[in-house]
């Protein structure tokens, strides 16, 4: 899968707004491409638009491009914006995708950081979650409420009883099937929150390759290749591995032509 190269997602309210997440990732990528930010440009309909930056490499040779540049928009959304806020910021991309952009023309946008963030963040969430209930301090939990239902009856049971009894109980919650828990083994998957896991990123996959298809992809660090472009799925450019081989373009698709040259 995509998402088996695992995205680099920013804590929430890392950057205060979108200007200083913005400053900071230019920042980043200053080192391979020329950037202007600001650009102005118009829709087809004659309104008039203008994207947070436009990006060139510093150098060409290795892009599947005459004139190699692309787009790049900026988004820093609450961690409690609505899907509403989300896909209209998808929305706005894809429109610009259709906009003729001063020196430019039309582009390739990508997106910073990737709109599935939510997706992907919710999946490393419910990775964790199984671990999180059989920590230590879950268990110290157990431990303290064996005490406290002892002392309500005046007994002070020793740390060897609380022990015993507050593991007792916790495995057996632990072990107890909801009926999520058994669906989700009889279909394969070791934990209901496991499969809800592959259902995040399951979606996120499918989402990413409609993106793509409609010329928008994400810009997003990455463990292993830092900084990347990627578009439906495959790697474009990446601050490690630099242009990808394969042959795409970043200029948006005019309809079912391939990007492939």
């Amino acid at each position: 899968m995509r998402y088996g190269q695992k995205a680099l997602l920013p804590a929430p309210e890392t950057f205060p707004d979108e200007k200083a997440l913005a400053a900071f990732v230019l920042g980043k990528l200053d080192k391979w491409f020329h950037i202007e930010e600001q650009v102005p440009g118009r829709y087809w309909t004659g309104e008039e638009a203008r994207i947070d930056a436009v990006l060139r490499p510093r150098d060409p040779e290795g892009w599947h491009d005459k004139e190699p540049a692309f787009g790049v928009e900026f988004k820093s959304l609450a961690p409690n914006s609505g899907t509403g806020d989300r896909y209209g910021w998808v929305a706005q991309a894809v429109g610009y995708t259709h906009c003729q952009w001063q020196g430019y023309g039309r582009l390739g946008i990508f997106l910073c950081p990737s709109p599935l963030t939510w997706l992907l963040s919710r999946a490393d969430e419910v990775a964790t979650a199984r671990q999180r209930q059989i920590s230590p301090e879950t268990l110290e939990k157990e431990r303290q409420r064996v005490r406290e239902y002892g002392r309500r009856f005046g007994k002070e049971y020793s740390d060897a009883y609380v022990d015993s009894e507050a593991l007792r109980t916790h495995r057996r919650r632990l072990g107890e099937l909801t009926y999520e828990e058994f669906t989700a083994r009889a279909d394969g998957y070791a934990n209901a929150d496991e499969r809800e896991r592959e259902h995040d990123l399951r979606v996120a996959e499918e989402l990413t390759h409609l993106l793509g298809q409609l010329s928008v992809g994400e810009l997003m660090p990455y463990e292993k290749i830092g900084w990347a472009l990627m578009r439906s799925g495959t790697r474009l450019w990446s601050e490690h591995d630099g242009t990808a081989k394969v042959p795409y373009g970043l200029r948006p698709r005019i309809g079912s032509e391939r990007r492939r040259h």
